[in-house]
């Protein structure tokens, strides 16, 4: 194998790297798995958020404070482009689109994406957050973190549920009684 095919199979394994520890990051914020965030994270990091910006302690406050009235999460990463500075430091770019859901006790919150306008009784508010990720990635002791994170904001959206979710559906938990945490358990499956 020459220098140039190593070094290119080095690299395709590096971002596959980088790449697992951004959807590790999304499924860590959507299933309320905090430590999985954590992990997504170098100890000394920083995160801009737009409404958090700190240390990485602060920023998984924040995420399970903020988390606990929202009923819905799930993260959509498409689009990453990788580029590499060094051996060891890259910046991904990523694009992302965010689906929550937010109930009536989330009232403070719902006020920030719909303002005065009244919640109806019985509906949900359904907010689409269109951002990019904007990191710096570290490879430290042979493992890539995030060591800073930029969220850019495109674009959000905010609306009422019209669609009413049926019991009858698979419907998303936010905790170890999901569908996928079941089935990594082996205690779940797709047959009737």
């Amino acid at each position: 194998m020459d220098a140039v095919t190593a070094e290119g199979l080095k690299q395709f394994l590096n971002k596959e790297q980088i790449k697992n520890v951004l959807v590790s990051y999304c499924r860590g914020v959507d299933r309320c798995e905090w430590d999985l965030v954590r992990e997504a994270y170098h100890a000394d990091a920083y995160d801009d958020h737009g409404g958090y910006k700190g240390n990485v302690d602060g920023f998984i406050e924040w995420l399970e404070r903020r988390h606990q009235t929202i009923e819905q999460s799930m993260h959509f990463i498409g689009n990453c482009k990788i580029d590499f500075l060094s051996d060891n430091v890259a910046v991904a770019e990523t694009y992302c689109v965010a689906y929550q859901r937010y109930g009536h006790e989330a009232l403070e919150t719902i006020k920030l994406w719909l303002g005065d306008e009244p919640l109806q009784a019985g509906k949900k508010v359904v907010v689409d957050l269109i951002c990019r990720y904007v990191d710096r990635m570290e490879c430290r002791q042979g493992v890539w973190k995030i060591a800073s994170r930029i969220v850019a904001i495109e674009d959000v959206k905010a609306s009422q549920q019209v669609v009413r979710l049926q019991p009858i559906w698979a419907l998303a938990k936010r905790d170890r009684s999901d569908a996928l945490w079941q089935m990594l358990a082996g205690s779940a499956d797709a047959k009737p």
